[in-house]
Formats: structure tokens, C-alpha cells, sequence
């Protein structure tokens, strides 16, 4: 909590007024009074905003009693295209620290650091540390970014194809002088022919002329997914709390101790159910999963894109259908603050039921009013999952 200059000028000019009033009574009560505005200054807390639940769940397990957190995102919101108020940009700039994701998540950030980098407020990026998985631009739904060896099919999470006895990546490989490009379409600088569904602007931008939706990131935001990694962003805010409130080093780092050990018993909780489950394959409304590959080998069929607003065409959505046909995917997995209307098609032609994962980048309503906390919702993710992968 900030203290203004002028609110402290009121308080002393108070505090005077009421010593010179009056008898011993009066003296007592003055007393009183300072010996609780000490206290309060004393005790005195962080304000702290966030972006995504993770952020502001881990702030509060960690700050406790010293900290006020604020997410900015709202309830049932989605960050990807979240933009805030004038006013919340004036109440960042005058809390003590700005905590967000990064990664390309948050659309808005770059211009809310702008507006208040010269503020004495901290900017910390929850991710850094951390190393980020790749998303495929040219990313096919066809392709799934895993391997099905079992049935017949190869294809490496480059998104290679083997047809007619040669290696092609589906719709995005040029043959070049007898080579194969590399799966980002670099092009050789003198001398070659492009393939038409490949053609790329002058300044080094890819753009696949046969998807529709290019993504917005080159790098996979949802790292707070991943339980082993949300101890970096866990970590990241314990140090800046720290930085903050020095003198009460010792209360954060045990509060950040028992966050990290409950994230471990997650991991553990995870690792297991993936173990024992039949299938290594889901299919969800959209593609924020990835880590779950890098961790536990679980592959998920994104039926949008890495952000919910990247929808597939129409020969995309037919290729969904196929595949979760092909490998008998008999859940679709719904998620709490994304439109349902496209994953509905899939359903509805797949004959599939209906699941539901949590990506807990926001709560909704009916979270806030069961007091859910990350902890609660990644171990129903891990049930939902459980059914999904039977």
C-alpha cells in the first residue's frame, strides 16, 4: 500500500491537533491512535495485479496476509484478447508490482508497460527462465504434432508425411535442387522456384496461402499448465515479493516451499495417470496443451489454434473429424471460457461425448463460488483426462 505524501501531512497535522486538545484522557487515546497507525504502516501490504488465475493464485499462496492481489482479466474473460480500462491501467501504475505471463500471451501488455514504465511499480514476467516450446505457424490439424506409429502412420512432430514412398510435409515442404527445406520454409537467397502454396513475403514472414488462421505466437504461452514449470512462475513471484517486502523474506519463501511441494505432488499425480492410461490422445476445443506433450507424452488434437480465435477452414475441420474417427477419440473436451460453437461440429459428426479441462487461465462463476484453486482444477483436469484417454 502506497502512501501518499499529503495523506501522511493530514495524519501528523491530525495526530498534532489532537495532543494539543486535551487532558490525560486525550493524551492516552493520541497515544492509541499512533500506536495503531504505527502498526498499520508495519503491517502494511503489497498491492499486486496479475493477468492469468495461476499468477494470482500463486501470488496470494505465496504473499499471503502482506499482499492484495488483483487479476485484471475478468472472471470467465480470455487473456488472449482481454483489453483493459483506462482506470486499471491508473490503478497498476499505482500498486507496487504488474505480474503477467508473457510469452506472447497477453495482447495488451506491451502498451500497458508503455503506459506505465516511468510509474514506481515493478514489471515482472512470470515466465522468464523458462523455456518455451515452439508452435508451428504452418501447423496442419491433419498433423496433431505427434507420431501414430501404431496404425500405420508416421509423422514426426515437424509434421512430415511419408506419401508415395518420399518424405513430404503436408502442404509445407518445398523440394529445392533435390534438398528438402526445413520445416520453417527457409528459402536459399539466390536461385530457386517456390512452391505456389508456400509463397512468402520479401521480409523473411512465412504465410501458408492454404491456412487460414496464421497464429499469433511463435512460442507456446501456456506454461502454467505444466506443474513443474509453474514452480519457475511460483518462484519468480516469491522473488519479487522479496524485492518488495525484504524483511519478510522468510514468511515468503516458506509459503513458496508449500506451493512447490503441492505442485510436486501434481507432477506425481499426472506422470501416473498418464501411465496408466489406454490412449495417448485427446481431443480439445483448442491447442493450449503442448506441454503436457513435452511432460507426459500426451498429444492433443487443437480444434482451433493456439488462440481460441485462430478457427479452422473448413477442409481443417474435415480433417479433425477424420482423424478422431480414424483413432477412435470418443470425447471432445470443452474448456471453460472458450466458444463451444465449432467444437459442437466436431462432436456432433464424431458422435463423441462431451468432456471438460480446465485451462485456468481464468476462473468463471461457478469456480469463484466453489472456491476452486489451481491445485483443485489441474486434479480435475487430471479425472477428466483420465476418462477421456480410457
Amino acid at each position: 500500500m502506497k502512501i501518499k505524501s499529503s495523506l501522511f501531512a493530514l495524519l501528523l497535522v491530525l495526530s498534532t491537533f489532537l495532543a494539543a486538545c486535551g487532558g490525560q484522557d486525550q493524551a492516552e487515546e493520541s497515544g492509541e491512535s499512533e500506536e495503531n497507525e504505527e502498526i498499520e504502516v508495519t503491517e502494511e501490504t503489497l498491492k499486486i495485479y496479475t493477468t492469468i488465475f495461476p499468477l494470482e493464485d500463486f501470488a496470494r499462496k505465496i504473499g499471503g496476509e502482506y499482499v492484495e492481489v488483483h487479476n485484471m482479466v475478468p472472471v470467465g474473460a480470455d487473456a488472449h484478447t482481454f483489453e483493459p480500462t483506462a482506470r486499471q491501467m491508473i490503478e497498476v501504475a499505482e500498486g507496487d508490482a504488474f505480474i503477467y505471463n508473457g510469452a506472447g500471451l497477453e495482447g495488451f501488455v506491451d502498451a500497458l508497460i508503455n503506459t506505465v514504465g516511468e510509474e514506481n511499480v515493478s514489471i515482472v514476467q512470470a515466465s522468464e527462465g523458462i523455456d518455451l516450446i515452439d508452435y508451428d505457424h504452418d501447423h496442419s490439424h491433419g498433423d496433431h504434432d505427434h507420431e501414430h506409429e501404431e496404425h500405420g502412420h508416421e509423422e514426426d512432430h515437424d509434421h512430415e508425411h511419408e506419401e508415395h514412398g518420399h518424405e513430404e510435409d503436408h502442404d509445407h515442404e518445398h523440394e529445392e535442387h533435390g534438398h528438402e527445406e526445413d520445416h520453417d520454409h527457409e528459402h536459399e537467397e539466390q536461385g530457386h522456384e517456390e512452391d505456389h502454396d508456400h509463397e512468402h513475403e520479401e521480409h523473411g514472414h512465412e504465410e501458408d496461402r492454404d491456412h487460414e488462421h496464421a497464429h499469433d505466437h511463435d512460442e507456446d504461452p501456456h506454461v502454467w499448465l505444466d506443474p513443474v514449470l509453474s514452480m519457475t512462475l511460483a518462484e519468480n513471484i516469491k522473488t519479487t515479493l522479496i524485492e518488495l517486502m525484504p524483511e519478510q523474506e522468510d514468511y515468503f519463501t516458506a509459503n513458496f516451499n508449500e506451493v512447490k511441494e503441492e505442485l510436486e505432488a501434481v507432477d506425481a499425480e499426472f506422470t501416473q495417470m498418464a501411465e496408466e492410461a489406454n490412449k495417448d490422445t485427446f481431443l480439445v476445443s483448442h491447442a493450449g496443451y503442448g506441454y503436457w506433450e513435452e511432460r507426459y507424452g500426451l498429444h492433443q488434437v487443437g480444434i482451433t489454434g493456439l488462440s481460441p480465435t485462430n478457427e479452422p477452414s473448413q477442409r481443417q475441420l474435415q480433417e479433425i473429424i477424420n482423424f478422431a474417427n480414424e483413432y477412435e477419440l470418443n470425447y471432445v473436451l470443452y474448456e471453460q471460457n472458450i466458444s463451444t460453437k465449432v467444437a459442437e461440429v466436431v462432436q456432433d459428426e464424431v458422435g463423441a461425448e462431451s468432456l471438460y479441462l480446465h485451462n485456468l487461465e481464468a476462473l468463471v462463476a461457478e469456480d469463484v463460488e466453489n472456491e476452486e484453486d489451481y491445485f483443485s482444477l489441474m486434479r480435475k483436469n487430471i479425472e477428466s483426462l483420465r476418462t477421456a484417454l480410457e
